[in-house]
């Protein structure tokens, strides 16, 4: 137990817009999402601002008829396995091909169709930008990735034994918010719920840790809720503003926010969720972003995930030194052929460097391929039971482009905002 002194202590907020809905509208049905899982570019010296792919030809070369048969089939069976209204997929594979797919219906109670332009919500990907921001102050010598999470942040259980590198990791032991019966019923029931970044600090610091820090690897978004108010401690800023100014503007991310309201960008693709296959699926794209937050507020479009996926698993936002540490991987326990792990904000699969999301309404998947310069970006208008309903296409598009690295099995679950039994 923390001392009720502690336990009560606030960290100054910055300003944020006040966004949230009281008595926002109840859903006609439970939502259900799979538990979180083992799942300015400043001028800096030694650092880069050049995206992946600078320079290279415009032209970009179809892939063989064949493939892009097949690629349609991937998506199509998963679309029908899964019962997802919409999808964006975007494979770029050079020397092999490039295909963009926008498939079904974006606005089920319109009829329009999936554009690929067309915005989304992207989940836990929104990590992979906090996670820089945070590496960036590290280049900086505003943070030291061994510095005590007390330091900026007081009052969380272990504070003084979890390091800033441990929390980007997720190897610091905090127990996961998201398995709050706030979250994990009422945010099922209710994107639109009334909560806040420090709703979800109380809770943490009201919790018992899962393991000792360093000992262990386990998903949880609370990592992520304690990295934000570590950025905002350090800055003196908003975490979004920090995450435009740094990532967003230089790299030319036009459809890329950190929103601080449940309101889409237009054209946006609907989300949807369902208690079960062949339920009925109910809108959930107006959602609370505060809820969360710094784990995975964001929202992006295909185009502009590419660009940043690239940027991100090149290490052209970081200083080489930094990039070396952040790409020191903790292996998640996974199946055999599977090679998973959590390095600084980044997620490794079978060599694939980047991450995956899922949240009320939407999965998601955007990996980059440093062996072959490959790019894999999937987004699903459906929220998943078990995994997301983005991970069989991620699966059957990866074994198709890399037999040899992935064999026909079982891929890690989606990483979401909500956990099972909600």
């Amino acid at each position: 137990m923390l001392d009720r002194s502690v336990r009560s202590f606030r960290l100054p907020r910055l300003p944020r817009r006040s966004l949230l809905r009281a008595g926002g509208v109840a859903l006609a049905a439970p939502l259900i999402a799979a538990e979180s899982m083992a799942a300015g570019i400043t001028a800096q010296e030694g650092a880069t601002a050049t995206p992946a792919g600078a320079g290279r030809e415009a032209a970009e070369v179809p892939f063989p008829a064949e493939t892009q048969l097949a690629l349609e089939a991937i998506v199509d069976g998963a679309m029908a396995a899964t019962m997802t209204p919409g999808v964006l997929v975007g494979v770029w594979y050079p020397g092999q091909g490039t295909w963009t797919k926008a498939a079904g219906i974006g606005d089920l109670a319109t009829g329009v169709p999936v554009t690929l332009g067309d915005h989304v919500r992207i989940a836990s990907n929104t990590k992979t930008f906090v996670g820089v921001v945070v590496l960036q102050l590290v280049d900086e010598g505003e943070i030291g990735l061994d510095d005590p999470l007390e330091r900026y942040v007081p009052g969380i259980p272990n504070g003084d034994e979890i390091t800033i590198r441990q929390v980007l990791g997720m190897t610091a032991g905090v127990y996961n918010f998201v398995r709050d019966p706030r979250i994990a019923e009422g945010y099922a029931a209710d994107p639109l719920l009334p909560f806040t970044p420090e709703d979800a600090l109380e809770i943490i610091r009201d919790s018992s840790p899962d393991y000792a820090p360093g000992t262990s690897v386990q998903y949880s978004d609370s990592n992520y809720i304690l990295l934000g108010f570590v950025v905002e401690a350090v800055t003196g800023r908003p975490l979004g503003q920090e995450i435009d100014e740094r990532l967003v503007a230089p790299l030319g991310l036009t459809e890329t926010t950190f929103p601080d309201t449940p309101e889409m960008p237009q054209p946006a693709m609907h989300g949807y969720a369902a208690a079960g296959l062949g339920d009925p699926l109910v809108d959930a794209t107006a959602s609370n972003p505060d809820v969360p937050w710094g784990s995975g507020a964001m929202v992006s479009t295909l185009a502009d995930l590419k660009v940043w996926v690239e940027a991100l698993a090149t290490g052209a936002l970081v200083t080489p030194e930094t990039f070396a540490q952040q790409l020191a991987f903790t292996p998640f326990p996974t199946a055999p052929g599977l090679e998973v792990g959590y390095g600084l904000g980044l997620l490794t699969y079978n060599g694939l460097l980047g991450h995956n999301g899922g949240i009320v309404g939407y999965s998601s998947w955007m990996m980059h391929d440093p062996a072959t310069d490959a790019t894999l970006v999937i987004v699903t208008n459906r929220s998943g039971i078990e995994g997301g309903t983005a991970d069989p296409i991620f699966g059957g598009i990866t074994q198709l482009l890399f037999p040899d690295r992935f064999p026909p099995l079982a891929i890690p679950a989606t990483p979401v905002a909500t956990p099972p039994g909600a």
